[in-house]
């Protein structure tokens, strides 16, 4: 048996980035194993949590077939990511994305790349400086953006089309 997720971490991070990068420069994904941190200015997307916001709805996908019926379990959840903003310019490129975020712009440009997610809320910007390899100050700036994403778990569903009985008493 084998569940499939229709939008995935993945997916979120990969349309929220489509977002960002003409505001913000280069996405990356946090936490990616043998990736050098990116130069000039980029942004790091870390996934933080998805928050239940719903129970889970059954969906039945009946097809008359035991090898192509399936079942589907939908819910909300509230997705809260991390984007941090290198560079110079940081502080103001984050106070774009805050207030970009904030608009009835976000909500038709990421209903447009994907209408399973929907801008919720951001935090306010700070700024959170680091030392980078090279030991040099590096700027960056860094927010919460917490988004609603529509997400759907299918299974395929075992059922059977005809049974064989027999009766046998059981009082003798």
């Amino acid at each position: 048996m084998t569940a499939t997720v229709d939008y995935t971490v993945d997916n979120i991070i990969d349309t929220l980035a489509d977002f960002i990068e003409p505001l913000c420069g280069t996405c990356q994904q946090a936490q990616a194993n043998r990736s050098p941190m990116l130069k000039g200015q980029f942004c790091i997307i870390t996934p933080l949590r998805f928050i239940r916001l719903s129970t889970t709805e059954n969906i039945r996908q009946d097809t008359g077939s035991p090898s192509t019926s399936a079942m589907s379990y939908t819910e909300v959840r509230r997705a809260d990511l991390q984007i941090d903003i290198y560079g110079d310019g940081a502080g103001d490129r984050a106070n774009i994305l805050e207030t970009v975020f904030r608009s009835g712009y976000a909500w038709e440009a990421i209903k447009a790349l994907d209408t399973r997610l929907s801008p919720l809320y951001s935090s306010d910007a700070i700024q959170a400086p680091m030392i980078n390899a090279e030991e040099q100050w590096q700027e960056r700036y860094t927010l919460t953006l917490s988004l609603q994403a529509d997400i759907t778990v299918t299974l395929p569903q075992d059922y059977f089309e005809t049974v064989e009985f027999t009766t046998e008493q059981a009082d003798k």
